[in-house]
């Protein structure tokens, strides 16, 4: 089952204490700014220990949400190489 991202969040959006789950939050974040054009095709997302620093998340957050991204097929990743947007 994938998990929903919720509408509602842009790409300038912050991380909030709420009912939605810190990783669904950035994973909704990081897909608006795919959609804006921030990270492009040949260029890898930030790595999972800057999504930590730039949204003040733990490392299991920013993963996640890397998983989320990639279970909507938004982004792929590379074992060790990062996850690069996909622009549809």
């Amino acid at each position: 089952m994938t998990t929903p991202l919720p509408d509602g969040y842009g790409p300038n959006s912050r991380i909030k204490e709420g009912p939605e789950p810190k990783y669904v939050q950035l994973a909704a974040i990081l897909a608006a700014r795919i959609d804006r054009g921030d990270f492009p095709e040949d260029t890898p997302l930030p790595s999972v220990a800057k999504l930590q620093t730039a949204y003040g998340v733990s490392r299991g957050t920013a993963q996640r949400a890397v998983s989320v991204l990639a279970e909507h097929g938004r982004v792929r990743v590379s074992n060790g190489k990062g996850a690069w947007p996909v622009h549809t």
